[in-house]
């Protein structure tokens, strides 16, 4: 068996390799990106894995990308909606054109009932998807831990945690146990056709940086704010004018339940309990220092 991993380069999909490795052969792993002469691909070569370019805007890269592959992990992209769905679409018709038997997708916690500005590009990609007829995995993952290192970082600093999530609760998850379910996924037979929801434990940011207290000793305050208010402390932070709308958005979804989940199956992938949010934040903060 073949398997491929899209976005090999970047944060979730390296970690999908690591864990590949584990499992199978060099010679059973391939790895696809953008630029084969990038740092990250170069070394993929050292370690004597075959590096294929996929770019999600050239059709005809991932056809010669997806040949003679079992199963791909088809990772999300990034844009605006047409953007998004023609890069996709041309991986989903490339996967059809070279008979891949099985697509491995990460989507979004809940998103074919989620009003989560992010659900709405994720349904439309799952439904492509699943009409193509080709046998598929989908991975509806929740909001990764790491995307609040910044955040926490700026904490550390003096600076307090700042929310107009409300009482909006999240299923905050370590992502490299998202990696590791995607690789079970990727060489274990029975999960055809299966839509599987993964998340942690739903807390709340205040409940989040009570945790994070408690795992470094500090006493950072959670100062809850109107989306108004949040969008003036992105312009007084410096953060670029363009991410503004996003993360005013994320912080309303995450206010409507957006990121709530209803179960897991996590632990069933894994064969294991889930990483914490206390323990990940000890990986994350502390034993890598």
């Amino acid at each position: 068996m073949k398997v491929l991993i899209t976005g090999a380069t970047g944060n979730l999909g390296s970690k999908v390799v690591e864990y590949l490795l584990v499992k199978l052969s060099v010679e059973e792993v391939v790895v696809g990106v953008r630029d084969d002469k990038s740092q990250k691909a170069m070394g993929y070569n050292k370690k004597g894995l075959e590096v294929r370019v996929a770019d999600f805007e050239k059709k005809d890269t991932l056809i010669t990308a997806f040949k003679d592959i079992d199963r791909v992990f088809v990772i999300s992209t990034f844009g605006d909606y047409e953007t998004v769905m023609r890069q996709h679409l041309n991986a989903v018709e490339a996967a059809k054109e070279t008979n891949v038997k099985q697509i491995i997708y990460p989507s979004v916690t809940r998103s074919e009932e989620n009003d989560f500005f992010l659900a709405v590009l994720h349904r439309a990609r799952e439904i492509a998807i699943i009409e193509s007829g080709i046998p598929y995995v989908i991975l509806r993952n929740n909001w990764y831990i790491e995307n609040e290192l910044n955040t926490i970082q700026g904490c550390m600093d003096g600076a307090p945690w700042v929310t107009s999530a409300g009482e909006g609760k999240i299923g905050w998850v370590y992502r490299p146990d998202l990696a590791e379910a995607a690789a079970n996924i990727l060489v274990e037979d029975g999960h055809e056709n299966n839509i599987y929801e993964l998340s942690g434990e739903n807390l709340t940011h205040q409940q989040f940086v009570d945790i994070l207290n408690q795992v470094t000793g500090k006493e950072v305050p959670l100062v809850a704010v109107d989306d108004a208010s949040f969008e003036k402390m992105l312009k007084d932070a410096g953060v670029p004018e363009a991410y503004h709308p996003m993360l005013v958005m994320t912080q309303k979804g995450i206010r409507e339940g957006g990121l709530e989940s209803t179960h897991s199956d996590l632990e069933f992938l894994l064969k294991r309990p889930a990483t914490s949010l206390r323990q990940a934040l000890i990986k994350l903060l502390i034993t890598t220092k």
